[in-house]
């Protein structure tokens, strides 16, 4: 009986790896060898996140590993089997309206479809920051929100900003310090999407 009770301990112990994260490369790696490979498929990012703005946008949409993104400005759904507009470079958003947008995967995989709404108000007084400028997106003013998932400002996204995200997951009443990094007031996957694309560690 001893014998037996041993040897079940040692199994076990031999079967639990321990889990290490190495902050210098940003790997995490579980020291279990699975063989699986592949693409984590994920909703179109879209940089300006949503929002009221008081100017036009440049809005640039991005998906990891996808082959196309497909998207429509009308209200309607696109798909990838060619409804929307085949996305080639950035959107110009000079009005009010509804973007959605499809990220294409091989082998005929699609994403969700991911929904942004920009509201474009042109006789409000920018907000405090903002105005001028332009930079890569277009336009000032506006609402301000971190795409880059660097919660802590800290010009790094690493260990502290997944903590910062891990901690608020869930949350429904977030903000772009608080772990919301496509700024829809949700801390989610995406927002977890959002950090692992900007990863610096």
């Amino acid at each position: 009986m001893k014998k037996y009770i041993f040897t079940t301990f040692l199994l076990l112990v031999l079967a639990v790896t321990p889990v290490s994260a190495s902050e210098q490369t940003g790997t995490l790696s579980t020291g279990v060898q699975t063989g699986v490979t592949g693409t984590v498929m994920s909703n179109p990012l879209a940089n300006p996140p949503a929002g009221t703005y008081t100017g036009a946008q440049s809005v640039t949409l991005t998906s990891t590993g996808s082959t196309a993104i497909y998207y429509t400005i009308d209200g309607s759904t696109p798909s990838c089997s060619g409804a929307g507009t085949l996305y080639s470079g950035a959107v110009s958003v000079s009005a009010s309206l509804t973007l959605k947008a499809i990220a294409c995967y091989p082998g005929g995989a699609e994403s969700g479809v991911a929904s942004y709404d920009y509201t474009i108000d042109s006789g409000s007084a920018p907000s405090s920051g903002g105005g001028g400028g332009g930079g890569s997106t277009g336009g000032g003013g506006g609402i301000v929100c971190t795409s880059d998932a660097d919660f802590n400002n800290d010009s790094k996204v690493d260990i502290f900003d997944l903590n910062i995200l891990t901690t608020n997951w869930g949350s429904t009443t977030a903000t772009d310090t608080t772990g919301d990094a496509n700024c829809d007031g949700k801390v989610d996957i995406f927002d977890l999407n959002a950090l692992t694309t900007s990863w610096t560690g």
